[in-house]
């Protein structure tokens, strides 16, 4: 059986205070989606600001695997490999 792959999720300023004050943490899951909603369970004052109620990043957050924009690619859905980085970019006001 094969796990998931761990991924360093960079968090941006304004976000840290929702995710414990970490400016790193390390999630798994196959895809984008799967990583931010484990993000999300570990910190769940976090969730909100990371999913609109659509199941879409909500406006004011881009999210970026490795140097790419994940709206780029195939979104949420973006299939993640082992040794990448998540980069949440707060864009708006959140």
């Amino acid at each position: 059986m094969f796990d998931s792959p761990v991924v360093s999720v960079h968090i941006p300023v304004a976000l840290r205070g929702f995710a414990g004050g970490h400016e790193e943490i390390t999630a798994s899951g196959d895809t984008v989606g799967e990583v931010l909603e484990a993000v999300g369970h570990e910190y769940p004052a976090i969730r909100t600001h990371l999913a609109s109620k659509d199941g879409d990043l909500p406006d004011g957050v881009a999210i970026y695997l490795g140097p790419r924009s994940i709206r780029e690619m195939q979104g949420l859905a973006t299939p993640i490999e082992l040794a990448e980085t998540l980069s949440i970019v707060a864009v708006g006001r959140l």
